[in-house]
């Protein structure tokens, strides 16, 4: 006859409820060992895949400080080139100055 836990408490347990719930202790103890082995299997694979990718975030940690160099380096070079066609332009025209080449429309 199976009983509920809480019977075999409130009841006067007999022998085979105490075979009962000693077998459905045993099956805890095995599912128990189980979860164990598994979690113990999970974590490891966690480790694994930590291990994997953390050279992966430092790559892309890194990528994302050299973009961030490049649009520093953009930024600085913006105002230089303007500098630099000034300067080519005026030396363009003081050449053209002192060799006297005049600039005629068609």
């Amino acid at each position: 006859m199976k009983h509920d836990l809480s019977d075999i408490v409130k009841l006067d347990p007999t022998t085979t409820d105490l075979g009962e719930l000693r077998d459905r202790v045993g099956n805890l103890e095995e599912g128990f060992g189980t979860f164990q082995t598994e979690l113990a299997e999970n974590t490891a694979a966690t480790k694994r895949i930590e291990g994997n990718t953390a050279e992966l975030i430092e790559a892309f940690a890194n990528v994302k400080g050299a973009f961030k160099v490049l649009n520093w380096i953009g930024k600085f070079a913006r105002p230089l080139g303007y500098i630099a066609g000034l300067l080519a332009a005026v030396a363009s025209l003081w050449t053209a100055y002192k060799t006297g080449t005049t600039v005629t429309p068609k």
